[in-house]
C-alpha cells in the first residue's frame, strides 16, 4: 500500500504537497475565513476537506498528464510516473485519483457554481493533455488553459467553497493567482524550450521565440511582485478590525515584505548583474523568498497564527502547514534566504 502511495500520490518527490495552487497560497484561505468572521471548528474541518480533494484532483492532473506523455517523455529522456506501468493500469490509476477527489469534492456541491467549475476544470485538465486536442500544443492558447487549469480555477473553487463573495477583493487575488502561476509555467515552458525543439512540441515559447518569452516572464513576475504588495497593504484595511496582538502581528507581516521588496530593487540597480529568476537553482534569494516563501509560508503562517488566536484549535492546520514548509527544521530555517539576511544584519550591527 505504501509503495503505490509513494509512486502515485509522492510522485516527484511529493509535488503535490508544493507545486499546487491552493497549498502555495494557503494564505487566501485563511484571509477568507478573518475576512468573513468564520473561526468556526466546520471552518476547520472544511479546509482539511478541501485540501484533500486539492490534493486528489492535482494528483488525477499530474498523472493523466504523465500518461499522455509517456511516449514523448522517452524520448526527452525524462522520468514519467508510469514509465515501468502499461497504459491500462495508468489510465486506471488515474480515474482513481479523480474519484476519490469526487468522493472529497462531493462535500461543497451544494453550491452550484463551485459544481460547473469543478466541471470545467475536469474538462480543461484531462484535454490538456490528452489526444486529439492536447491544449498543451496550442501555442499561447495552451499556455493560457494550463494557467487557469492549475493554478486560477483551483482558487476561483476556493472561494465558491467557501462561499466568499466580496466582489473586487476576489478579482484582486485571483489576478495575483493568475500571474504567479503564468511566472511559474512560463518559466517551465523556457526550461523545457531545448527539448521542445528537438521533438517539434508546439509550446508557447517554441512559438514566440525564447527571447521574447523571456521578457514576457519577466513582466509577469514584477506584476505578482507589485499585486502582493497591493493585497499586504489591503489587509491592512480590510482586517483593520483585528484585536490589537493579531493586527500586530499582521503589522509585522507587511513591514517585512515591503521591506523586502524595497530592499530587491537595491539589488537589481546595483553594479553587480543578478538574475532575478527565483526558479533558478542556486539557493535561496530575496526573488526566491517574494515569490514563494513569503506568499506560501511566512504570510500563510502569519494568518494561520492570527486564525489560532481566535480558535486554538487552528493550531492543528498551523502544525501541518509548519512540517510541509520544514517550519520545524534547523536546518531549513538556518539555509533560508531570512535567516541569512537577518544574520548578516545582526553581525554588521
Amino acid at each position: 500500500m505504501w509503495t503505490f502511495i509513494k509512486k502515485y500520490l509522492g510522485w516527484r518527490n511529493w509535488a503535490v504537497l508544493t507545486y499546487n495552487s491552493i497549498f502555495e497560497n494557503l494564505f487566501v484561505v485563511f484571509y477568507i475565513g478573518l475576512r468573513t468572521f468564520n473561526y468556526s471548528d466546520q471552518f476547520m474541518l472544511d479546509i482539511f476537506i478541501f485540501l484533500l480533494f486539492s490534493i486528489f484532483s492535482t494528483t488525477y492532473g499530474y498523472l493523466i498528464n504523465d500518461y499522455a506523455d509517456i511516449d514523448l517523455d522517452r524520448e526527452h529522456g525524462k522520468s514519467n510516473t508510469f514509465e515501468d506501468d502499461s497504459k491500462p493500469k495508468a489510465i486506471l490509476v488515474s480515474l482513481l485519483f479523480l474519484v476519490l477527489s469526487i468522493f472529497a469534492g462531493m462535500h461543497f456541491t451544494s453550491n452550484q457554481n463551485f459544481a460547473l467549475l469543478w466541471l470545467f476544470w475536469i474538462v480543461i485538465t484531462t484535454f490538456y493533455s490528452l489526444p486529439p486536442i492536447r491544449l498543451k500544443e496550442r501555442g499561447k492558447v495552451g499556455l493560457l488553459f494550463v494557467v487557469f487549469a492549475q493554478r486560477l480555477i483551483p482558487i476561483l473553487l476556493v472561494f465558491t467553497a467557501f462561499n466568499f463573495s466580496f466582489g473586487w477583493e476576489l478579482l484582486f487575488l485571483a489576478v495575483y493567482v493568475f500571474f504567479r502561476g503564468a511566472s511559474s509555467d512560463i518559466n517551465h515552458q523556457l526550461e523545457d524550450y531545448e527539448n521542445d525543439i528537438a521533438t517539434g512540441t508546439s509550446t508557447y515559447t517554441v512559438g514566440q521565440g525564447k527571447k521574447k518569452v523571456e521578457t514576457i516572464l519577466r513582466f509577469s513576475l514584477e506584476a505578482e511582485k507589485i499585486l502582493l504588495l497591493g493585497i499586504v497593504l489591503y489587509f491592512l484595511t480590510s482586517l483593520f478590525y483585528l484585536e490589537f496582538l493579531p493586527f500586530l502581528a499582521l503589522i509585522g507581516t507587511a513591514v517585512l515584505y515591503i521591506g523586502m521588496y524595497f530592499y530587491s530593487f537595491t539589488l537589481i540597480f546595483s553594479k553587480n548583474k543578478i538574475d532575478v529568476n527565483p526558479f533558478k537553482p542556486s539557493g535561496s534569494s530575496i526573488f526566491q523568498f517574494l515569490h514563494h516563501s513569503f506568499p506560501s509560508v511566512i504570510f500563510a503562517i502569519s494568518l494561520n497564527m492570527i486564525l489560532i488566536y481566535y480558535n486554538w484549535k487552528f493550531v492543528t492546520i498551523f502544525i501541518v502547514l509548519g512540517m510541509l514548509r520544514g517550519v520545524f527544521s534547523p536546518t531549513m530555517i538556518k539555509n533560508s534566504f531570512i535567516f541569512k539576511f537577518f544574520t548578516k544584519v545582526v553581525k554588521r550591527g
